[in-house]
């Protein structure tokens, strides 16, 4: 199992640096739900639980500068996913036109007309105020096939995929 709590927080010190960062204390002691005399004993005596440092370390303004650091990583790595995933979806567009261009028809056919146009990914900012909230409808485009052809429920899951990941590209 992978944890995210960094090994070398632990110890007197940095209790009392979290505590002086979060308050004093008076309300330290509740939110880690023990007396105000458990904290003073802890300050008093070094023996400190090091689950109570990684509580507070998490409150603090370096657990939580580690917390954003990790989502902008990850946001960074799942915007690099996403424009590779779409310049493989234009690549197979692309040679779904030229087959019909050479005109060797194939089964799924009606499958390739109902693929849309994937719209250009903007341009990453990765800040928090740019992250908008996740309003996309993830529903299936209509259909602008004749309603003679019909389309499998495993073609309609690819469908619903592909809307899912062009409402994650915006």
């Amino acid at each position: 199992m992978f944890f995210h709590a960094p090994r070398d927080i632990y110890g007197p010190e940095l209790l009392r640096m979290f505590i002086d960062e979060l308050g004093g204390p008076k309300k330290v002691h509740k939110y880690l739900d023990v007396s105000e005399r458990t904290v003073w004993h802890w300050l008093s005596t070094g023996r400190v639980p090091r689950a109570a440092v990684l509580a507070l370390f998490w409150e603090s303004r370096w657990g939580r500068s580690q917390i954003f650091t990790e989502q902008v990583n990850e946001i960074r790595l799942l915007y690099q996913h996403v424009c590779i995933l779409q310049d493989q979806y234009q690549r197979a567009k692309d040679m779904v036109a030229g087959l019909r261009a050479i005109h060797a028809g194939s089964a799924n056919e009606p499958i390739f007309e109902e693929l849309p146009t994937i719209s250009a990914t903007p341009a990453p900012t990765f800040s928090a105020e740019s992250i908008p909230p996740a309003t996309h409808d993830t529903t299936p485009p209509q259909s602008k096939a004749s309603p003679a052809a019909s389309i499998s429920p495993r073609a309609t899951q690819a469908m619903q995929a592909l809307s899912r990941l062009r409402a994650a590209a915006h």
